[in-house]
């Protein structure tokens, strides 16, 4: 995989490269719908556009501060996996559009036909960022640091769990043995959404890897190296001047990222043009976007899917520990209480659907038989009552061997449309004798509270590469340490999970995934909320922008010189 846990949508993520360490990667067989997009202006990239030029910087949004830029360590979210593309590099990357593996650092591979060996043979031009070769004794040192028990890798752990030797033929060979085959193991060690980037051995190996000063200071091998980091402020990524690759070298001088935690603040400084890509929210595509003067100044970018990812889901993950949600009947009446069609179309504007599931509703795997909960009070207050809840001091509060029936709903702050939900919701609740009492906190205390199980319920995304297994958000193995944050324990899903891992037939697999969709559907460990679509504003200075089948890519953007606003700073 790599799903990454963030506040909201993947497209609130400043979100505009592939640059750099791959995407997702696709199992045999793999294919996923082309986005929709809606542009204006010149964002196609007409063939009149001219050769590009070197020059000129892109500001981008960046809404949270993140704990760090290890792109391996837990904590790692959707934004530090944004800046880690063009800081690092993997073995192989990504096709924008097919999603097929192709030759990074590695120029080559080799899988033994019982899927348990896989040996890379990488390129001898290479380098990281500081001039130092990338050789197979840094992609060794990568996977040790991943299986290392003591670093906080599980997630990462959890895709390459089964291979259990790394070798070192030469400077420039290695070969990985696995104890059991995985339909994913060549994307899991080839590409980083699953698991395996690579890092310099020389500067991770002189700390402790969960707290190493590199984790604020990154090196990695990819066209732009880190330069700054001011708290709360700003990080901002300079060209790397002497990239391997210059076919792939970026074309602007510096990627700088604004931190602004507050949407409709990030709206003002983009109308001011002081910063060049923005995701929208919907009622700003719809209304302050849509005036002529805005789109004198801005391109508009529409799509399904997001950067690096096919799909991206929203929901409410409930902690199954506490008393109050343990009962699949109390998850599903939570579920029936929420009008999830009235956030789509009156939130959203209707650019967005709800969705049942983990899997993308545009491919086979997702179940085409399970129909949404709808939005039904006292069906939902009739399940409460059978699960026990029931208000027995009549203080207007449903209680049950003691306990109250209220929770806490936890998200980050500057999210103007989960607040209109929350309250909503909060009110629909009051009426069936729920109390929700909702708490906003910045995004690092929110990530310790949820890796730390420390939460009633919890606003998060996902974000989903094409063709992905669910193992590591719903395996009962990844309920302490992992991202199956609800504490879901099945041993129906386990068992399917684990077949899904071993069958290298998609058809095969199919039928596996609908059957953990039903599961699901019927335990409620989330209420899936929506799947919406990306709204980006890019500055029209700008060329080379193009949308793919995994978003936009950075790397081909460029600004005429007449244009370009940071020269020679």
């Amino acid at each position: 995989m790599m799903r990454r846990p963030h506040v909201y949508v993947i497209t609130l993520c400043a979100m505009l490269a592939l640059a750099g360490c791959g995407g997702p990667a696709p199992a045999p067989g793999g294919d996923t719908a082309p986005p929709e997009t809606s542009v204006a202006g010149n964002s196609t990239v007409p063939a009149d556009e001219g050769t590009p030029v070197d020059g000129d910087w892109v500001i981008n949004l960046l809404p949270v501060e993140p704990q760090h830029l290890n792109p391996l360590l837990e904590g790692a979210d959707a934004y530090t996996q944004r800046i880690g593309l063009d800081i690092f590099e993997s073995l192989l990357d990504v096709d924008k559009d097919t999603f097929e593996l192709k030759p990074m650092l590695a120029e080559s591979y080799e899988i033994s036909e019982d899927h348990l060996t896989y040996t890379f043979h990488m390129r001898k031009d290479a380098k990281f960022s500081d001039g130092v070769p990338v050789t197979a004794h840094d992609v060794k040192f990568t996977y040790d640091a991943i299986m290392n028990p003591s670093n906080e890798t599980e997630e990462r752990r959890s895709y390459i769990q089964d291979v259990t030797r790394a070798e070192v033929l030469d400077d420039y060979t290695i070969r990985f043995t696995c104890t059991k085959p995985y339909y994913l193991h060549l994307g899991a060690l080839g590409n980083s959404m699953y698991a395996m980037c690579v890092l310099p051995k020389h500067i991770y190996e002189k700390n402790d890897f969960n707290t190493s000063p590199s984790n604020r200071h990154p090196v990695g091998s990819g066209p732009y190296a880190f330069e700054s980091w001011e708290t709360n402020q700003q990080i901002v990524l300079r060209r790397n001047d002497n990239y391997w690759n210059p076919a792939e070298k970026g074309h602007v001088d510096k990627i700088v990222y604004k931190i602004i935690s507050d949407d409709n603040a990030a709206f003002q400084v983009l109308e001011r043009q002081e910063l060049d890509a923005v995701p929208l929210m919907p009622e700003q595509w719809v209304t302050r976007a849509s005036t002529p003067q805005f789109e004198a100044k801005f391109d508009k970018l529409k799509y399904w899917g997001s950067t690096g990812y096919s799909y991206s889901f929203t929901y409410i993950g409930w902690n199954m520990r506490k008393p109050q949600l343990s009962d699949k009947r109390a998850r599903q009446a939570l579920t029936m209480l929420l009008n999830r069609d009235e956030v789509v179309e009156t939130l959203f504007y209707g650019l967005a659907q709800v969705v049942t599931g983990a899997t993308d509703p545009k491919t086979p795997e997702s179940n085409p038989s399970i129909e949404p909960w709808p939005f039904d009070p006292e069906r939902a207050k009739a399940l409460l009552d059978e699960a026990g809840w029931t208000d027995h001091n009549s203080d207007g509060v449903r209680d049950k061997d003691g306990v109250e029936f209220t929770f806490e709903l936890l998200y980050t702050p500057g999210l103007p449309v989960i607040d209109q939900m929350a309250t909503f919701y909060q009110e629909e609740l009051k009426r069936a004798g729920i109390r929700m009492n909702i708490r906003r906190i910045e995004w690092a205390a929110f990530l310790d509270s949820v890796q730390k199980r420390n939460f009633d319920a919890v606003v998060l995304s996902w974000a989903v590469p094409p063709n992905e297994d669910l193992y590591q958000i719903f395996h009962s193995t990844q309920t302490e340490k992992g991202s199956n944050y609800p504490g879901l324990v099945n041993a129906e899903v386990d068992k399917l999970l684990e077949d899904i891992r071993v069958e290298f037939d998609r058809d095969k697999r199919i039928p596996m995934f609908h059957r953990i969709d039903a599961i699901l559907h019927e335990e409620q460990p989330y209420t899936f909320l929506y799947t919406r679509q990306a709204l980006v504003a890019v500055d029209k200075r700008f060329r080379g922008v193009k949308v793919y089948n995994l978003g936009l890519d950075l790397s081909e953007w460029w600004v005429p010189k007449d244009q370009q606003r940071y020269s020679g700073q």
